[in-house]
């Protein structure tokens, strides 16, 4: 085997090396933040230093796929060569010079097949170049769309009629009318009456131009190759059980970069043209297979590219105050650096993530978000997720305990300012002293003004919570959870003395008047459903009890 297949090796530790892993340790503790470990690589010492290679295996495969397919189109005139092929399987497709490409790509076009071609009478107008309507079937007529076929179309006017006479203390009578409604008729101006129009895609012709010929009564029939240029590459990456240790390193595999030390091209590779390596060797085989069997008699090969790649990675293993981690060495993505397995770093962020969803649903609440944005400034590979999950269950517990305080200082208001609201209206309201015409108190739902007003107040203190919960309130920074209780409370209050203000306002714009009016008018339904309800029941039980009676009388009667 090659030098240069090398999948695995322990090399010697010096004093060179030592120098490099610690500079490149110390450059990504360096891009982490906020943790206690300073420069650590300078204290570590290292154990093992041994090359694990990555090898990237990539097979391209441009297909060309051909398939016959029957077509037919107007014959306009023109010469007709000589037909030579009568159905599809007498096209060979692959013995015409079609598309072609050096290089991977997707594309498609047809061609008709010279030979193909012969001209027959249409089937559809039988030669006429003219066809039945589709839309009227022939006759010539449609249903009018204005009147729908009735010939006439329904109209309402309003007429006075006289009602009633009003009858005055002094015996005089005066006519009483209303406006009712009057339906009556009137001839469709669309039809004449008739409740048919010509129809509206032949003009009452009853024959359209056939749409498969397009009026030239023949067609041209031929066969068509329709040809598809479609790629396709499969790929395969090789690596240590060190190297998958690493997850970020083995995460990377699209921006894999390295040495090419293998290419093949040929119009279809053979198999068993890799013999360096033979794991590598038997996965290019196998992808050599399979791309073979996407072949048919309708698709080939074109040309194959296959290529392998080395991705020099070097596993570290190194102490640090008695206590043994792990990463990789690599260039895979463009640049040489330490890609962390497991560090006094990585260990950290584990740490903190777990102490952090410990601390969730209680007063250390807190101290997990700070937890989590420590997480996060320590900048450790693959902790997003799991930093997520914590995240989401800090805001919910955050949002839960602000809505905590909207709903408490609901209740307040609500058990507080309700009374103030009724004795307001009830007693101290001004209107009363200079709108004597509106607020009467012989109007039968004037005594329901109070209450009114205090169902108004109370669902839009609701509505306001409502849309306060909704909201998210997880970003703000307060040092306590209960700073977030507070922050509720006093976010409410302030909305709810807006809303206890704009409702006073409207008190002088007559609202309580009218919301005294609604509530009467649901009063009044509700006692009218109530009445209807009782005698349901009453001649529900009416009926049962004659019923029962009736089968006593039977019973006696049969026995």
């Amino acid at each position: 085997m090659s030098e240069r297949y090398l999948r695995h090796q322990s090399l010697n530790i010096d004093d060179a090396v030592v120098a490099k892993v610690k500079k490149l340790i110390n450059e990504y503790a360096s891009r982490s933040k906020g943790h206690p470990f300073g420069k650590y690589g300078d204290e570590i010492v290292l154990q093992k230093y041994e090359l694990d290679p990555i090898y990237v295996e990539h097979l391209h495969s441009q297909y060309d796929k051909r398939q016959v397919e029957n077509k037919q189109y107007p014959y306009k005139g023109g010469q007709i060569y000589t037909r030579r092929f009568y159905k599809p399987s007498d096209v060979d497709v692959w013995s015409f010079n079609l598309l072609t490409t050096e290089k991977f790509v997707h594309n498609g076009k047809s061609f008709e097949v010279t030979g193909s071609h012969h001209v027959e009478t249409c089937p559809r107008c039988e030669g006429s170049g003219r066809m039945v309507c589709p839309s009227c079937g022939g006759s010539g007529r449609q249903s009018c769309s204005s009147c729908n076929g009735n010939g006439q179309i329904k109209r309402t006017r309003q007429e006075r009629q006289h009602t009633a006479d009003k009858v005055y203390s002094d015996g005089h009578r005066e006519a009483v009318y209303s406006y009712v409604d009057v339906t009556y008729y009137e001839t469709c101006r669309n039809c004449g009456g008739s409740g048919t129009v010509n129809c509206y895609k032949c003009g009452g012709d009853t024959k359209v131009t056939c749409s498969l010929c397009e009026g030239y009564g023949r067609n041209v029939h031929c066969f068509e190759i329709n040809q598809k240029l479609d790629d396709h590459i499969s790929s395969h990456y090789f690596y240590t059980e060190n190297v998958s240790k690493v997850q970020e390193l083995v995460d990377i595999k699209r921006s894999y970069q390295g040495s090419h030390l293998f290419h093949e091209r040929q119009t279809a590779i053979r198999k068993g043209v890799f013999t360096e390596d033979t794991q590598i060797g038997t996965q290019l085989d196998s992808f050599i297979g399979e791309h073979a069997r996407e072949t048919s008699p309708i698709c080939h090969i074109l040309f194959q590219e296959a290529d392998i790649y080395r991705v020099d990675a070097w596993f570290v293993q190194y102490t640090y105050k008695g206590r043994t981690y792990y990463g990789c060495i690599s260039a895979a993505d463009g640049e040489e650096r330490f890609y962390d397995g497991v560090s006094p770093i990585s260990e950290l962020a584990d740490k903190w993530l777990k102490e952090a969803n410990k601390k969730v649903g209680g007063v250390g609440t807190i101290k997990a978000r700070k937890l989590l944005e420590q997480v996060e400034k320590l900048n450790v590979y693959g902790r997003t997720g799991v930093k997520a999950g914590i995240e989401g269950k800090v805001n919910t517990h955050l949002n839960t305990l602000y809505n905590l305080g909207n709903d408490l200082m609901f209740w307040l208001i609500a058990l507080l300012g309700t009374p103030f609201i009724y004795n307001f209206c009830h007693e101290l309201n001004p209107v009363l002293r200079y709108a004597h015409f509106l607020n009467d108190p012989a109007w039968k739902p004037y005594g329901l003004i109070p209450v009114a007003t205090c169902i108004v107040f109370l669902g839009l203190l609701w509505f306001a919570k409502f849309m306060i919960n909704e909201s998210d309130h997880s970003k703000a920074r307060h040092a306590t959870v209960f700073g977030f209780v507070l922050s509720g409370m006093g976010l409410y209050l302030l909305i709810a003395v807006g809303i206890l203000a704009v409702l006073l306002g409207l008190n002088y714009l007559g609202l309580p008047i009218l919301t005294a009016g609604v509530l009467w008018l649901i009063l009044q339904i509700l006692k009218i459903i109530f009445i209807i309800l009782v005698y349901i029941i009453m001649i529900a039980y009416s009926l049962i009890r004659w019923l029962g009676k009736l089968l006593v009388k039977l019973w006696h009667f049969i026995f």
